[in-house]
């Protein structure tokens, strides 16, 4: 910056940034932990999110530059960095508090929790732009906003890099936050001693040595992940690259938590027993067999009762293996080889061939879920079975009476199975499991187990009766709707079914509010001009396309969470890059560029769909599809970028009207789109059709400017 005065400002608005996107970060790691979430609770926390940021924008009017301390930016930038620790604390002990422990939170739940956690440091980030808008302005003279706008994506992308790439991996989650906070408050010292405040200046110092003792102290995490398992011995927890990993221990069971939902526990005998042995007694011989998940759970111990000679135990998630190896350690057994990584990346480059694959993940209640449930996944399966291979896949838990989205949701694994293997039965337990093969099924499993001399507790004449087992599969078997959709990577049904059916637990159906919230967001861009309409459009295709962007590439390639940190530093890189480069390349850019950057965002929206396509029918590397995708998403932050820059420049009135404005409609508008795919529309539609409506949204908004390009003449 050439203006000195302006330097001060631009250090507070890029640690802004950088404190803002790695708290989003770390949050949503942190409400998807606690509220046992999915994309769902990503979705509501992210649309709470901008929606209180963008609320905070236009409550920034309020702000007057003229009779601002010398110490003000300095203490905004404090309480920036002091904030996210107590949000997360407020948000543990809270919990179990407010909810009765172990109980599902319901979606309007998570909603008005996250409204209300998130309010205090969202309305102060959102304050801050407009605030840090007139303190630019007044010092250069001009509106500043777009600057503004770029120092802070600059600092996200710094935060994006540093903290949810460097330290998250390694440190604990306020381990992280308070290095985030001895950042910010380094900058606050500086910005406090150019100001020549020293009262300031003594906080600052003072607050640093805290922040530094805390940090060097390391209990903070111990001490508040136990409020949300009471009861419960906590003997090991880590924050993964797939999620939060929890083990405790009552008794002499070890229970395995990711993101607060058990995974397993050890010493189930009966869900090891039916996992296992109502599909391997269908084979007489089997040479190799394929685990996926749950290993740890007691398994692999059933499947050694068998003769088999190897078995390939795959698990995503190498923190379950070495801590299952230090708490529930496997059979030492030269026939068991545990394989880190993800399992259908594996299925497509394995050589062998098995006898009998055991899929044994949870329901599909997350996108990442369902790529085991997919067409696309058992026809990779098929490839690496020997002729009358079978697999085994349960679902929901069984009863006497399925709901209607329970019937819905098998039916769809029913049929997409199906689709693939000529032979599908359903064999009910405390899941319903479904087995598949090209030979024949036999329900008969006890009269099997016997015939095979093999030893169980519970799958047993003793315990279960074949003959009621037969009725009820033909039952269920009955109930299903053979013209039910099939599920498949890019158009998750199975996905949004068993979305429904929690949902349905608490009489919640998303579609009513989101149209309801959509069209009072309608109602409310009427009370604006057009250009801001046209920045919200933008800013709903561009949170649309990176979720899409996000979803893609757990579908190619599986694990997400570190991919995420990779698009969220490329999107905010993207977004500074597209801001300067408005400035350079288009200086005087009015009206016509802005609708012009708009159909360029609709056009890239359009193109996705067959890119997608070629990526997945290419079966790229994931080192290929991460470079494109993360490639997209910078060139659709480059353009959201741009057209921020022109809009501020076209849009008329007072400084602090236009920054306000622009920055609340371009978070309410993320925040729609971010809600509206990954709640409805992704499931609904697929995909490739959220990538048009995203288009069609873009488009939208770069014709209606053109109908009132005169006035901006």
């Amino acid at each position: 910056m050439e203006n000195r005065k302006a330097k001060g400002p631009a250090s507070a608005v890029a640690a802004l940034g950088m404190t803002s996107i790695a708290t989003q970060v770390i949050l949503l790691r942190e409400f998807v932990s606690v509220f046992q979430g999915n994309e769902l609770v990503i979705g509501v926390v992210l649309a709470s999110w901008m929606m209180l940021t963008g609320a905070g924008a236009f409550l920034g009017r309020l702000s007057r530059s003229r009779s601002t301390r010398r110490s003000a930016p300095a203490a905004a930038l404090a309480c920036a960095g002091i904030l996210p620790p107590a949000t997360v604390l407020l948000l543990r002990a809270g919990r179990n508090v407010v909810f009765t422990a172990g109980s599902m939170v319901g979606i309007l739940q998570a909603l008005c929790a996250s409204l209300v956690i998130l309010a205090p440091y969202c309305l102060l980030s959102g304050f801050l732009f407009t605030y840090f808008v007139r303190l630019f302005s007044a010092a250069e003279g001009e509106n500043s906003t777009a600057r503004v706008y770029a120092w802070e994506a600059l600092g996200g992308a710094a935060g994006g890099a540093v903290f949810t790439l460097a330290l998250t991996p390694f440190l604990e989650t306020f381990q992280t936050l308070f290095v985030l906070l001895i950042a910010d408050l380094c900058i606050a010292l500086f910005l406090a001693r150019n100001a020549r405040a020293r009262g300031a200046t003594a906080a600052m110092i003072i607050l640093l040595a805290a922040a530094a003792a805390a940090l060097l102290t390391n209990g903070a995490d111990t001490w508040t992940r136990k409020f949300l398992f009471p009861g419960e011995e906590i003997v090991y927890f880590r924050d993964t690259p797939y999620g939060n990993l929890t083990l405790t221990r009552r008794g002499g069971e070890i229970s395995f938590f990711e993101n607060s939902t058990i995974m397993f526990s050890t010493n189930d005998v009966t869900a090891s027993e039916e996992t296992v042995h109502y599909c391997l007694v269908q084979r007489p011989a089997l040479r190799r067999v394929l685990l996926v998940g749950g290993g740890m759970s007691g398994a692999t111990a059933e499947i050694l009762k068998y003769p088999v000679q190897a078995l390939d135990e795959v698990e995503i998630n190498p923190w379950v293996v070495s801590a299952g190896m230090r708490f529930a350690p496997l059979p030492v057994d030269g026939r068991v080889s545990v394989i880190e990584g993800d399992a259908r990346m594996f299925v497509r480059t394995t050589p062998h061939r098995y006898d009998a694959a055991l899929i044994n993940v949870p329901d599909p209640a997350t996108a990442q879920l369902n790529r085991f449930y997919t067409l696309e996944f058992f026809g990779e399966l098929k490839r690496v079975l020997s002729d009358s291979g079978v697999v085994s896949i349960s679902l929901l838990p069984a009863a006497e009476y399925q709901g209607n989205e329970a019937r819905r949701l098998s039916s769809i694994l029913y049929v997409t199975l199906g689709r693939v293997f000529a032979h599908v039965l359903i064999v009910p337990g405390e899941k319903n499991y479904f087995l598949a093969s090209d030979g024949p099924l036999d329900i008969g499993v006890t009269r099997l187990v016997d015939a095979r001399t093999i030893r169980t507790e519970y799958v047993n004449h003793f315990y279960i009766d074949d003959t009621q087992v037969a009725a009820r599969s033909r039952e269920l078997t009955a109930a299903l709707d053979p013209a039910a959709t099939v599920n498949r990577d890019f158009s998750p049904v199975c996905y949004y079914r068993q979305l429904a059916y929690w949902l349905s637990y608490f009489g919640f159906m998303p579609g009513p509010w989101l149209l309801t919230a959509g069209f009072a967001l309608i109602l409310l861009l009427g009370r604006f001009t057009v250009v801001g309409a046209g920045v919200f459009a933008g800013g709903f295709a561009a949170s649309s396309l990176e979720i899409v962007l996000m979803i893609s590439f757990q579908v190619l390639c599986g694990s997400l969470y570190q991919m995420t940190a990779i698009l969220v530093t490329a999107f905010m890189a993207g977004l500074a890059g597209g801001t300067f480069l408005a400035g350079s390349i288009l200086p005087r850019g009015g009206i016509r560029s802005f609708i012009a950057v708009q159909f360029a965002v609709a056009l890239l929206c359009f193109l996705l769909p067959p890119a997608l396509l070629l990526l997945a029918a290419m079966k790229s590397s994931p080192l290929l599809v991460q470079c494109v995708i993360t490639g997209i998403a910078s060139g659709a932050a480059l353009l959201t970028g741009m057209e921020f820059a022109i809009a501020s420049r076209v849009r008329r009135g007072s400084t602090s009207a236009a920054a306000s404005e622009l920055y609340g409609l371009d978070l309410f508008g993320s925040a729609l789109g971010a809600l509206f795919v990954s709640v409805y529309a992704i499931p609904l539609f697929g995909l490739m059709g959220v990538s048009l409506v995203a288009g069609a949204v873009a488009a939208g908004g770069g014709i209606l400017c053109i109908s009132v390009r005169r006035n901006y003449a």
